[in-house]
């Protein structure tokens, strides 16, 4: 099991690595086998009591704000009540002044097994992460947020079921979370911005991300450097986990590492999930390919040298042979139209590559208005324009041909959906579910997709789902009863798992739950 003690906490008169000073024998009924793991603040044991192997979470210091702590953890999980949670029995203070709490006993935590830079297959991070995921949306349906998700806090139990620990930090909702280690901080927390889902699943993606790789996605040393590289640096999927991943889940990968909140997914498992589809069967035949390439120009490093020099100029000459044949049988090809390459580079110009980022507006449009908008769009492609007369006794005039323009489908920007149910400012009942309803004329390519944003008041809008048809029933509010926003943009998921806003958002209406 690892450490499990929070960072940068004042310290202590002890040794981390000592632990208590002088060592404990007995605390109570249970008996000390071993230290595992010291923190500045408590020292986590291996004991046994008349419940068997437990493990003893003792206080360093000895002091009431450790005692508070222990106590808020422990009703915290009895408040969960979820079997993801590790479970605390008692929180105590011994006869000796020892402030212990007796928590069920872990084997081994995450990060043993990530020990030494150990890359993990596919297999076992889904068996890790997934019960993992669906205990951090267990949790974040009840508005707690764990805030300090790292592998020292996923414990591997002896039947190898993982469990969540450390809610010692946890906060609810909307709270600002307290310290935790920066290199799981989501880029958010060097913000102060109050606690949310979003934060969780970016710390989930970072250490699926070191699962995977065997490395974290940034290199930093100091905590301010750690804040800039989650905020400013873009990860990439090294080039050998890529081709075993596939497109799909690399993408998903790169997605839960978004900077923005709103660009990331809407749950844990749904992030997971996505790790857990595999490439097609030309997309793995084309990487086994690849891969044996590699192996066949691995096997030169045996071959002498002056084979390898023949090799060489054979492949130069073939080379050379299939050029001089490519360039008989090339049939000559006219110059582009100046005009033509005019258009299509304006074109290329308006096609968004990146998050589109919608420009200031003095008025926001109504939502009347932009129905009448669409209307008149769909009026404006439907009329039939009037036939002009020919003057045949008209002296011929000289003509010119126009420049061509970029088509629609060149600017890669659809028109806004148009809100259509419920009415702004509507008011449903907690146990009444909500059908949103939206209006979008124009089809759909492939990969594309309506992505509904709903935000709490003073939250950023935050993804929930994604849909290709033009209607999607919530249940229930997404989180609690309170006043919500929602709006639809169409978007897609680029090669780097970059969302891109291939719409102008829709209006914003509101509604509320309660």
């Amino acid at each position: 099991m690892g450490p499990i003690a929070e960072a940068k906490q004042p310290k202590a008169e002890a040794r981390p690595d000592q632990g208590l000073q002088p060592a404990p024998q007995q605390v109570d009924e249970y008996r000390i086998i071993r230290l595992v793991s010291s923190g500045e603040r408590f020292a986590i044991y291996r004991a046994v009591g008349p419940q068997g192997d437990v493990a003893l979470k003792i206080a360093v210091n000895r002091s009431a704000t450790d005692l508070a702590r222990l106590r808020r953890e422990r009703e915290l999980t009895a408040h969960l009540d979820l079997p993801g949670v590790r479970r605390i029995e008692s929180v105590r203070q011994s006869a000796e002044g020892y402030i212990y709490a007796v928590m069920q006993w872990g084997e081994r935590s995450l990060r043993d097994e990530m020990a030494g830079g150990r890359r993990l297959t596919r297999a076992e991070v889904l068996n890790y992460l997934m019960p993992v995921a669906r205990t951090l949306d267990a949790m974040h349906l009840r508005q707690y947020i764990h805030c300090n998700l790292t592998p020292e806090h996923i414990l591997i139990l002896p039947d190898g079921q993982p469990v969540l620990a450390g809610l010692a930090g946890a906060r609810y909702r909307g709270q600002h979370p307290g310290q935790c280690d920066p290199r799981y901080a989501s880029p958010e927390r060097a913000a102060r911005e109050p606690a949310g889902p979003w934060g969780d699943i970016y710390s989930l993606g970072v250490i699926a991300y070191e699962m995977l790789a065997g490395r974290l996605p940034f290199a930093a040393d100091t905590e301010a450097e750690w804040q800039r590289a989650h905020a400013v640096l873009m990860p990439e999927v090294p080039q050998g986990l890529r081709r075993a991943l596939g497109q799909d889940a690399s993408r998903a990968l790169l997605r839960a590492l978004a900077k923005e909140p709103a660009d990331r997914f809407h749950s844990a498992e749904a992030f997971v999930e996505v790790l857990q589809e595999k490439e097609s069967g030309w997309n793995q035949l084309r990487n086994n390919l690849a891969d044996g390439g590699r192996r066949l120009l691995g096997i030169g490093k045996h071959v002498p040298r002056l084979v390898k020099v023949a090799m060489l100029v054979l492949l130069m000459v073939a080379a050379s042979a299939g050029l001089v044949l490519s360039s008989l049988h090339q049939q000559h090809t006219p110059p582009p139209d100046p005009r033509t390459a005019t258009a299509q580079f304006l074109a290329a110009l308006q096609t968004p590559d990146t998050i589109w980022t919608p420009q200031p507006r003095l008025t926001p449009p109504t939502a009347d208005a932009t129905e009448a908008a669409a209307a008149a769009t769909v009026s404006a492609r439907t009329s039939v324009p009037p036939t002009p007369t020919v003057d045949r006794n008209a002296s011929p005039t000289p003509t010119h041909t126009p420049e061509p323009t970029p088509t629609p489908e060149a600017q890669a920007l659809y028109d806004a959906p148009v809100l259509v149910e419920p009415a702004d400012v509507t008011r449903f009942g907690l146990g009444q579910a909500v059908d949103l309803v939206w209006q979008f004329d124009q089809p759909l390519k492939p990969g594309e997709s309506f992505d509904i944003r709903m935000w709490k008041q003073g939250e950023p809008a935050w993804g929930i789902a994604r849909s290709t048809d033009t209607r999607y029933r919530l249940n229930a509010p997404p989180h609690g009863a309170g006043e919500y926003s929602w709006m639809v943009v169409v978007v897609r998921d680029d090669e780097h798992g970059n969302v891109i806003e291939l719409s102008q958002p829709s209006a914003i209406r509101h509604l509320s739950w309660g």
